[in-house]
């Protein structure tokens, strides 16, 4: 049992308290909830399987990039899917398919792509909060000059994810900070 999460829990605490003892108590069950408003809730049953699965799926994510399939990237979102970018703009799933279908047509070759998955965190049995970091190194076609620019790339990203009918999938996937890019030399290791 997790005391100090509840308000019922709190109540029941206070009731058993001598008589004027009360508002002392009271006042700091109300700060440790307070503290605890911030923290994970808690996690499903089988979290570790919940972990796994949703990791697969972002594999899977990462594999529908080295395909070049924008359609793939979006496959595991729910009917709502979003991403915001990291200029703040947000797409639907229909813009960001036609944007990146956009993006993925100027890319020559995509070398390398390594996704870790930095961090799973549930905020309830049916909600979790998940961040990964992405580096990447491709080459890429300028839309003005079509002067081919190899590129090193590196992105957070922060998904938050659902538990839906069909399992576990994502709703909102948006930018952390500003992506790291740097122009690499023919040859140069990233």
């Amino acid at each position: 049992m997790q005391y100090g999460r509840s308000p019922a829990l709190l109540l029941r605490w206070l009731r058993v308290l001598p008589r004027g003892c009360g508002v002392l108590a009271g006042a700091l069950g109300w700060a440790v909830l307070a503290g605890c408003a911030t923290a994970e809730g808690p996690e499903p049953r089988g979290a570790a399987a919940v972990r796994q699965e949703i990791a697969g799926k972002i594999a899977g994510i990462r594999d529908a990039i080295l395909a070049k399939s924008a359609e793939g990237i979006v496959r595991p979102g729910t009917d709502d899917w979003s991403f915001t970018g990291p200029d703040g703009v947000k797409f639907d799933r229909k813009g960001f398919v036609a944007r990146t279908e956009a993006l993925f047509a100027r890319v020559v070759a995509i070398e390398s792509l390594t996704t870790d998955v930095d961090r799973i965190a549930f905020a309830s049995p049916t909600a979790a909060e998940v961040e990964i970091t992405q580096t990447m190194v491709r080459s890429e076609r300028a839309a003005d000059t079509g002067a081919v620019t190899r590129l090193w790339l590196r992105y957070r990203e922060r998904h938050a994810w659902v538990r839906t009918p069909t399992g576990w999938r994502v709703r909102t996937v948006e930018f952390v900070g500003t992506p790291e890019r740097r122009v690499l030399a023919a040859g140069e290791k990233p």
